[in-house]
């Protein structure tokens, strides 16, 4: 199987490179949309938790550690990615800092909060299928929130985001090509 490269843009480990197993399904988040990201989200993670959704490469979720998060939890249904993920995760010495789910994120955020809230969450669901709502919703019922988390969410340029409720506030958005990323605020 061919593979392919996603590197570290910022941080303690920016430029290192992980391979990953190319695949029609995965969708890695391009470079130039991970920067705009972390500008938005500033570059000094230190002492929050975040969530990984759908992580395929892990891209995100590796960048947050990269910039100093405290806790980084990844959540992949596909098999072969999670072992992926798992392997590209074992060259960092940071166990007490990375969990990886290799469960459907529908189920696992139905299923597993244990009181775990979340400082800034990933949700980049496959296309067209109506994950985004879902999510965004077990997010809010589930209680994985705090007070002014943030949600970064990367979909399809068409989809209708009128599922946001009013104490979610769509306060940075950029689209390129056929893709639109946006960061979202709780405010509660």
């Amino acid at each position: 199987m061919k593979s392919g490269k996603i590197r570290i843009i910022g941080g303690r480990w920016k430029g290192k490179k992980f391979s990953y197993n190319l695949d029609t399904t995965l969708r890695p988040t391009p470079d130039r949309a991970k920067e705009m990201v972390f500008n938005w989200l500033g570059q000094d993670l230190h002492n929050l938790n975040c969530l990984d959704l759908f992580s395929g490469t892990g891209a995100m979720g590796l960048e947050c550690l990269s910039r100093g998060a405290k806790k980084v939890h990844f959540v992949e249904k596909n098999e072969n990615f999670y072992k992926n993920l798992k392997q590209n995760l074992s060259s960092f010495d940071m166990d007490q800092k990375i969990k990886v789910f290799n469960e459907d994120c529908l189920i696992w955020l139905k299923n597993s909060n244990q009181g775990e809230k979340y400082d800034v969450v990933f949700v980049d669901p496959p296309f067209s299928k109506g994950l985004a709502e879902k999510v965004f919703l077990l997010l809010r019922k589930n209680d994985y929130l705090k007070k002014e988390s943030l949600i970064y969410l990367e979909t399809e340029k068409t989809l209708n985001i009128d599922f946001l409720v009013e104490k979610q506030e769509v306060f940075k958005e950029k689209s390129f090509g056929e893709k639109s990323y946006r960061l979202i605020k709780m405010l509660f």
